[in-house]
C-alpha cells in the first residue's frame, strides 16, 4: 500500500513540475520571443523618436511658412533676404568678406 501512494506522489510530482516548467517557457518566450516585451519596448521607443522628429519638422515648416508669408507681404524683409544671399540694386556694387574663422582654430 506504500508503494502505491508513493506512485501517485511521484506522478503529482512530475505533474506540478511540467506545470512550472510550462509556465517558465511561456514567460520566457512571452519576454524574449518574437513580438515579447523587448520588442514592444523597441517598437514604443522607436515611435516616441519619430514622434519627436515630426514634431521637430512640423515646427520647422510652420516656421518657414511664416518666412515665406513674411517675405511676400514685406518688401523689406525680401530685400534683406535677397541681400543675404549676394544679390544688390543695378547700381550697387557688393563686397563680400570672408566670413571670420571659429574660435580656437588657426
Amino acid at each position: 500500500m506504500t508503494h502505491s501512494k508513493r506512485h501517485t506522489s511521484h506522478k503529482k510530482e512530475l505533474y506540478y513540475l511540467v506545470c512550472i516548467l510550462s509556465v517558465l517557457v511561456i514567460l520566457i518566450l512571452s519576454f524574449m520571443g518574437p513580438g515579447g516585451y523587448r520588442d514592444l519596448r523597441r517598437a514604443r521607443l522607436e515611435l516616441q523618436e519619430q514622434r519627436m522628429r515630426v514634431d521637430r519638422l512640423t515646427q520647422e515648416n510652420a516656421e518657414r511658412m511664416l518666412e515665406i508669408e513674411k517675405l511676400r507681404g514685406d518688401p523689406n524683409a525680401l530685400e534683406q533676404y535677397a541681400r543675404k544671399k549676394g544679390f544688390g540694386r543695378p547700381d550697387e556694387i557688393i563686397q563680400t568678406l570672408p566670413e571670420k574663422p571659429a574660435s580656437g582654430k588657426r
